[in-house]
């Protein structure tokens, strides 16, 4: 646009312009001059040749604007054309006559005076209309120039504010640009504070592990100066030199592998050295800066300090576990051992009250009875409590009937009661609700403390047990004892909870007690959830409540069957071979045996038993699966392949776990049964009359295990209580522990190749089932299978036995230790 304003501007003040304004103008001059020179030329001859040159010169201005710019442009203006091409036929027509002779121009010269006559007004018409045009033609271009020149303001004056925009935007940068580097300046200077400040040393190196920056407290640690340190390998400086290629592929390795570290690469701990040689452990806080040149940045504290008292703590923990385990062992081997004897005692005394006495004998008798049942009682709650204490005592949850709870609880605790002239009630309070699922065992235990408690305080009185389900509370029961005694006062409501709290009346220096009933009480309300509080006055008796959450359940089983009490149906006495290596199973099945009135005879091996098959008629024979020496269907197959006299004698399988096949198997091999230990007494004696018969005496097929089985069978353990004295069962036990404690490190510790790991197995899940170790017992059970199909144990179900075993061994002790 610019250069069109200057082509413009140069236009109208070129000497061009002027030069055809002065040629149109001249133009009518000359036609005059010409006019003139002819008129001069009739008067003087001579003055030919000024006609000439006048013509010529009038000539040349016309060719001159006819040849110009200007011309083009108006040629085709109407006032124009008409005058043009009259002078135009003019000059054509008159140019013969002035390059004719001298002569013939004098002749023609009144001609042409009377032509130029007759053309001058068109001269002048071409002349005036021309410079009319043009004036025209140039306003039009002045006005062109002046639009280029206002559009060409505009544009300037845009520009100009877009340059003064641009400006302020610049400046607005400028002053950014320069807060920012303030802003730079000042982290800078805070980090730089920060970095020399910091109690943790501060270590940056590059790729190549050189050392770019040292902190203060870098300098402290390690003892190099900035200078030392810069430029040096830090895997080579600060870490040990007998570690330093280890850790480089180590800890270190995304540095190796020149990369940014993971997250979880970014913390750990290693040991560094100082310039001393001193040796101590460094926590590190390492990642990578990615802005301009990678560098690592690391954070390093010395955690010397802080493994120490770690150190410390630990060997505090050690030393307060080792002294909490040989307490509660203490207490455990103190328990049991007086409990042995107290049990002893107590069950002589209960023989003697069947035999003549005296009556100052039966007195001295009954006052002995009491104080040794007051004494196991004291030994039960401190093991309870230890047991609580050591954090070894765990909530369950079984079906029960309330009903068949408080019933018990009345005819256990009624005799107490009435022996301090009390009277001894329960009762539902609003709609009862029956079978609940919930910790009984306990549950009984709280409600003979209060019961006990109550009676203890309670002279010639009531003493009333209450239950009612919480409305807005599906599953909280809450159990009331009242009674009608002395009273507590308000003061000592929360004390009466403490352990070994007992309060001053004459009551309780007459009855004693050590103030641990309420405080176990506590305890295990508290372990099943709920809570527990009491409410009297003095004199006006007292009232003990707790509320456990119990849920509602249709499932209401008997937790001991009576029906191993009830006389069965045994049948004609047998002659029964039981081989067995296991001298536990072994004691037991012959116990369940003699009680019936059958015959026993033992042999620990399967080569024992195909002797004792050849040499004398059995009834029957019990034959284990899994033996040493010969196995049990080896043995069968000697029995039933000789002429022994026991070649037809009917064979029952033992064993403590049977695939389908194997059982099929068994059959093939001319065994009439199969039983699944633990081995129970009348599944024992139906399948041992039924194979002596002669009938199908084959047991229902064992269930697969379910997917969580519990760690203790109280069903199982309960037949064992009932069915082995408890001299014996203690000498059981304690042999049985004895074995598993070496079995199961033997297998934990074997390949899942070993060559006997089935049998081992095997022989351990026959004793865990004899004594509910069920947990156990199914785990060994697993083990068995996958080997009898072909597969591979997984080492991690062997090394899953130990933790397992230990806590179904601590589980046993504890009800053996409760029964």
């Amino acid at each position: 646009m610019a250069l069109l304003v200057l082509r413009g501007v140069d236009d109208l003040s070129t000497a061009n312009s002027d030069n055809v304004q002065w040629s149109l103008a001249q133009a009518d001059v000359e036609f005059l001059r010409f006019r003139i020179a002819l008129r001069d030329a009739e008067e003087d001859p001579t003055a030919l040749e000024s006609v000439r040159r006048r013509f010529d010169v009038f000539y040349s201005r016309m060719a001159t604007i006819e040849s110009g710019e200007m011309y083009r442009a108006m040629r085709d203006d109407p006032q124009f054309r008409g005058p043009r091409t009259r002078v135009r036929d003019f000059l054509s027509e008159s140019v013969p006559f002035i390059d004719s002779p001298d002569a013939d121009l004098r002749a023609s010269l009144p001609l042409l005076a009377e032509r130029a006559e007759q053309v001058n007004e068109d001269v002048r018409s071409f002349s005036l209309a021309a410079l009319t045009a043009y004036a025209g033609i140039s306003d039009d271009r002045r006005e062109g120039v002046m639009q280029l020149l206002a559009y060409l303001g505009i544009v300037l004056a845009v520009l100009f504010v877009a340059l003064a925009m641009v400006a302020f935007t610049l400046f607005r940068l400028f002053r950014l640009a320069q807060g920012r580097a303030h802003q730079v300046e000042s982290a800078a200077g805070r980090m730089r504070t920060i970095v020399e400040t910091s109690p943790n040393a501060i270590v940056v190196f590059d790729k190549s592990g050189a050392i770019r920056e040292f902190n203060p407290a870098a300098e402290r640690m390690f003892g190099y100066t900035r200078a030392e340190a810069r430029g040096r390998s830090a895997m080579h400086l600060l870490l040990p030199h007998d570690e330093a290629e280890a850790q480089r592929h180590g800890a270190f390795a995304f540095a190796e592998q020149l990369r940014r570290p993971r997250l979880e690469e970014r913390h750990f701990e290693v040991t560094v050295r100082s310039r001393d040689g001193r040796l101590f452990p460094a926590e590190f806080a390492i990642d990578r800066s990615e802005a301009g040149l990678p560098l690592y940045v690391a954070y390093i504290r010395d955690i010397s300090r802080r493994k120490n008292d770690e150190a410390e703590l630990r060997e505090a923990r050690d030393r307060a576990l080792a002294g909490e385990r040989v307490k509660s062992e203490f207490l455990a081997v103190m328990s049991h051992e007086m409990r042995t004897p107290l049990n002893g005692l107590l069950g002589t005394m209960q023989l003697l009250h069947d035999q003549p006495l005296s009556p100052r004998q039966a007195d001295l008798l009954e006052r002995m009875q009491a104080s040794g049942e007051l004494l196991l009682g004291l030994v039960n709650d401190v093991l309870d409590l230890a047991k609580f204490e050591a954090g070894k005592m765990k909530a369950e949850s079984e079906p029960f009937s309330i009903t068949q709870l408080l019933d018990g609880v009345m005819h256990t605790a009624g005799p107490v009661a009435e022996s301090y002239g009390n009277t001894l009630s329960w009762q539902w309070v609003g709609a009862p609700r029956d079978g609940v699922e919930g910790d009984m065992r306990r549950l009984r235990h709280v409600l003979l403390n209060l019961v006990g408690n109550a009676a203890k305080f309670t002279r010639q009185g009531e003493i009333e047990v209450e239950v009612e389900c919480l409305p807005g509370a599906e599953s909280m029961v809450e159990f009331r004892v009242s009674d009608s005694g002395i009273g507590i006062a308000e003061e000592d409501l929360e004390r009466v909870f403490n352990d070994f709290e007992t309060l001053d009346s004459s009551y309780a220096r007459e009855t004693g007690g050590t103030g641990l009933g309420l405080g176990i009480a506590r305890r295990f309300v508290k372990l099943m959830g709920g809570e527990i509080g009491a409410e009297s006055e003095p004199g006006e008796g007292s009232l003990f409540w707790f509320r456990v959450p119990l849920a509602p359940t249709q499932a209401v089983v008997e937790r001991l069957v009576e029906a191993w009490s009830a006389p069965e149906d045994t049948g004609a006495p047998l002659d029964v071979l039981l081989v067995e290596d296991n001298e536990i199973n072994r004691f037991i099945v012959r116990e369940m045996l003699d009680s019936a009135g059958h015959s026993v005879v033992e042999a620990e091996n399967g080569r024992e038993g195909v002797d004792q098959a050849a040499r004398h008629r059995f009834d029957v024979i019990l034959m284990d699966i899994s033996m040493p020496i010969m196995d049990g269907t080896e043995a069968v197959q000697h029995i039933r392949g000789g002429d022994g006299a026991s070649r037809n004698t009917p064979i029952v399988a033992l064993t403590a776990h049977a695939l389908p096949e194997e059982r099929a198997r068994f059959h093939r091999l001319g065994m009439e049964a199969c039983l699944n230990k633990p081995v129970e007494r009348q599944k024992l004696l139906a399948t041992l009359r039924a194979a002596a018969a002669g009938e199908n005496a084959e047991a229902p097929a064992v269930e697969a295990a379910p997917a969580s089985e519990p760690l203790i069978d109280d069903t199982v353990l309960a037949h064992f209580h009932r069915n082995v004295p408890q001299e014996a069962g203690a000498r059981l036990l304690a042999r049985f522990f004895d074995e598993m404690d070496d079995a199961v490190i033997t297998l934990a510790k074997s390949g899942p190749d070993a060559a006997d790991l089935a049998a081992t197995a095997h022989k351990c899940a026959g004793s865990c089932g004899t004594f509910g170790a069920e947990a156990m017992r199914a785990a060994l059970i697993r083990i068995e299978a996958r080997i009898k199909r072909g597969e591979r144990p997984a080492q991690g179900d062997l090394a899953a036995l130990q933790p397992l075993w230990s806590r179904s061994r601590a589980e046993l002790e504890a009800r053996m230790a409760a029964a």
